[in-house]
């Protein structure tokens, strides 16, 4: 029983490369919040955050049927597109905060504490080149990607983030130069976590260095 995550920016190919191993394996896919739950001007501030609780939980209880769960986007998204957002937020009238860095993280850490969210086994993090992510975005009509090249100022602190992360806890990230969906799926198949060699998925500790991190570093 496995439970997987597949990041990187927008278009960069994580829900066709989802889809791709669910058709090649017994997996599952548990889509990002907005493709999955209907939001309101009522919602509370938190709502997106308690959304993200739900996806982990779909992927626990699925984990039991399946090969492995993939996580189309991390649950733990608030917290680093947070920082993110607040680093880029000054200079980008379009680019949205949530709450205060601080509030997103004792908002996890209690549901962490709880195991209502966690880390998955393992992330992968697509990663390429910005001028390639135009093409796949211009040749993709399914989608319109909303503030695509506002976002694209995300992808180089995103990969910071994960670099960092997979410094904090290596088993658990592996960086994906991806080419193709076929390569994609290809590096991925052979670096499937084994079930009976999991990292821990409820580490306060890693949440807190995380944490710390995001804190301490700015936007360069």
């Amino acid at each position: 029983m496995t439970i997987i995550s597949l990041e990187g920016a927008s278009a960069v190919g994580k829900t066709t490369t989802a889809e791709a191993l669910c058709d090649e394996f017994s997996a599952y896919r548990v889509p990002e919040v907005n493709a999955l739950f209907d939001t309101s001007k009522e919602d509370s501030t938190t709502w997106y955050f308690e959304r993200q609780c739900d996806r982990w939980e779909i992927a626990v209880n699925r984990e039991r049927d399946h090969e492995f769960v993939i996580l189309d986007g991390d649950v733990l998204q608030p917290l680093w597109y947070n920082w993110i957002a607040h680093g880029l937020s000054d200079d980008r009238a379009d680019i949205e905060e949530f709450v205060p860095l601080d509030s997103i993280y004792q908002f996890f850490r209690e549901k962490l504490q709880e195991r209502a969210v966690g880390f998955p086994d393992r992330y992968f993090f697509l990663h390429t080149d910005t001028d390639s992510l135009r093409r796949r975005k211009n040749g993709d009509e399914t989608r319109t990607r909303r503030n695509f090249e506002s976002h694209l100022e995300f992808a180089t602190p995103q990969r910071h983030y994960f670099e960092q992360l997979q410094t904090q806890s290596p088993r658990r990230v592996r960086l994906v130069h991806t080419q193709s969906i076929e390569t994609n799926c290809s590096t991925i198949r052979i670096n499937l976590p084994a079930s009976d060699n999991r990292t821990d998925r409820y580490s306060l500790t890693i949440l807190d260095a995380m944490y710390d991190w995001a804190e301490q570093t700015t936007l360069t």
